[in-house]
């Protein structure tokens, strides 16, 4: 057996365990939250030195 259909095998058991679809979809939500917040802090960051930048 290869590496990848030991993963996928390991993979398949775990969501069929209870709570397991759940807690995934709640990790993937954090996670894209923290991306997302992530990114808004680069933004702000960028238009900072921008506005500094732009003073006379």
């Amino acid at each position: 057996m290869d590496d990848q259909a030991e993963w996928d095998d390991l993979r398949e058991r775990r969501m069929a365990e209870p709570g397991a679809v759940e807690a995934y979809e709640a990790a993937r939500i954090a996670f894209e939250l923290g991306r997302t917040a992530r990114q808004l802090r680069e933004r702000a960051g960028r238009m900072a030195l921008r506005r500094r930048a732009a003073r006379p």
